[in-house]
């Protein structure tokens, strides 16, 4: 099952375009994800120009990717696809995430999903080819708060928010790399609050196995996050990249030097993007900066901004950096640097041989905005590959739906679920009745303006908004009938929210709040494996995904 896009809240126009009628959008990317001779043509020119004028090899960045993935615990099938690297016929497919807690959101456990699955199409098309799956590690970001809590239904199917907050604290401002952050001893009481709220089935102590494998103290959350996927993904081979390392640093060192050299060329390239975005109503998801970079001092992060004709400064602080020196520490600790939402992608792409990225409706819509400042880089912009996207109906919920035939195009709307519900249990329907009388009186008015308008055609039109007004007025009149019904089935009504919220929770979707390990606890580790299996990456509509089609 599946709904369109179009039919769900809060979804970008540019992503809509993207997917639907993307002749309205083509000229903000290099590449039809849709069109098998662009994924030719990508292929074609990072073959020719991936090596370029740059610092390393091939060799030099898997020598990097072993390192890390040793670390990350990772399976001897991502070893053999870092070994696949060094080889000019192999490319990457590309997806990334900030470093949330279990994962984070599960649409986080989505992309990867997207990114093995799309190798393996991409092998039988191309055979001479080879597409690896690599995971870019948000690690750098400093957003915090985003990323320490997770969102699991409790044993009573009530949406529980379960935080952890190093040193047992909150602080007033977080600008520290997430995945710099180690894992202490109240990280216990994150786990104790998990354990507490969520349903005790066959599959617990597993899962708390492998979180207590994951996340131990010391530990970087980065770290952290790259064990516990690789755990839960077993033998899928997917690439882990740390950008927060010396080492990868090193390599970018060329991208940060033009950065700071031409500074404020990229900022201006995306100001002139956008203004055409802007022409065409939509909504720009990128506010660039003069310089695309920050500087991390004292394990802080902030932004590097011109200041006077010889010095930067770092915003937020009294502290000058003359330029000599800036470039000075660059060269001997290129680790301090880290890249903004513009700079990110072309550091992700200047290090991979990356053919395809898997995006989620956010990322493309910024993506838009960046095609000339791959081109100021001399990368080529990457295919851009919508992501999967699904909720998952567990038992309650489908046997809800089916016992009150609620249309499926209905699933995120309260009301008309409740609507079809009262429908269902025989109570006075007031939509019924409303749209009766609506198409009644729309009829009456249609008779009364021909008539009329044989006295003076003149008036018809104080006619038609008197009428207009008296059905806004009823619109109103009907909200409150509803109202009174709801109180009245105040345990039905009760009844939708909790499955509601079940399938829309916080009025958002549902892969945007939930947590990977609520599921794992209810239906064990092959509960990815299935969704894998389950999951069509080249259905580009928001997929219905029934739980038993997942377990059975």
């Amino acid at each position: 099952m599946k709904i369109s896009f179009n039919l769900l809240p809060d979804i970008n126009e540019i992503f809509l375009d993207y997917l639907c009628d993307f002749s309205k959008v083509k000229s903000f990317f290099s590449f039809d994800y849709r069109s098998e001779y662009d994924f030719k043509k990508i292929i074609d020119i990072k073959s020719r120009t991936y090596a370029g004028n740059k610092i390393f090899r091939r060799n030099d960045l898997a020598d990097i990717l072993k390192t890390q993935n040793k670390f990350f615990n990772s399976s001897e099938t991502t070893f053999y696809n870092i070994e696949k690297l060094k080889n000019n016929n192999t490319f990457a497919v590309v997806t990334g995430q900030q470093v949330g807690l279990l994962t984070g959101n599960y649409y986080t456990i989505l992309k990867p999903i997207s990114t093995i699955k799309l190798c393996e199409r991409l092998k039988t098309r191309f055979p001479d080819f080879e597409f690896v799956p690599v995971f870019w590690m948000e690690t750098e970001d400093h957003d915090y708060i985003e990323i320490n809590n997770i969102s699991v239904f409790d044993a009573k199917n009530e949406l529980k928010k379960i935080e952890y907050f190093t040193k047992g604290e909150t602080k007033e401002r977080y600008l520290t790399p997430t995945g710099r952050i180690l894992i202490d001893e109240h990280f216990e009481d994150f786990k104790k609050n998990l354990r507490n709220n969520i349903l005790q089935t066959e599959y617990t102590e597993e899962l708390f196995e492998i979180i207590e494998k994951s996340y131990r103290i010391g530990i970087s959350l980065g770290t952290a996050f790259a064990r516990f996927f690789n755990y839960i993904f077993e033998n899928n081979g997917i690439i882990f990249i740390d950008p927060n390392d010396n080492e990868i640093k090193k390599l970018l060192r060329p991208v940060f030097e033009k950065e700071l050299n031409t500074y404020p060329e990229t900022c201006e390239i995306i100001i002139r993007a956008t203004a055409k975005i802007e022409e065409k109503l939509y909504e720009p998801q990128i506010k660039p900066k003069p310089i695309n970079l920050f500087y991390i001092c004292d394990d802080e992060r902030f932004l590097i901004e011109p200041g006077t004709k010889d010095a930067f400064s770092l915003k937020n602080t009294r502290k000058k950096i003359g330029k000599e020196e800036m470039y000075d520490l660059l060269y001997k600790s290129p680790e301090n640097f880290s890249p903004n939402v513009v700079l990110r992608p072309i550091c992700q792409d200047y290090l991979l041989p990356t053919a395809v990225y898997i995006a989620g409706p956010s990322e493309i819509a910024y993506f838009a905005q960046l095609k000339q400042v791959y081109d100021f880089y001399e990368i080529k912009q990457p295919v851009l590959y919508p992501r999967v996207s699904a909720t998952i109906l567990e038992n309650r919920v489908c046997n809800f739906i089916n016992k009150y035939n609620i249309n499926y195009d209905d699933l995120f709307d309260e009301q008309k679920i409740i609507n079809s519900v009262l429908k269902v249990i025989g109570e006075n329907k007031v939509e019924e009745i409303f749209s009766k009388f609506n198409d009644n009186y729309n009829s009456l008015c249609y008779q009364c303006e021909k008539e009329l308008s044989r006295i003076d055609v003149n008036l018809i039109g104080s006619f038609k908004n008197k009428s207009q007004k008296y059905l806004e007025n009823l619109e109103i009149l009907k909200h409150k009938f509803e109202k009174v019904q709801e109180k009245k089935n105040a345990e039905t009504v009760n009844k939708v929210k909790l499955i509601n919220e079940n399938i829309y929770p916080q009025k958002k979707l549902q892969e945007r709040i939930i947590n990977i390990s609520y599921y794992l606890n209810k239906y064990g580790p092959e509960f990815i494996e299935n969704l894998m299996k389950n999951i069509d990456i080249e259905d580009f509509n928001h997929q219905i995904i029934e739980i038993e089609q997942i377990i059975s």
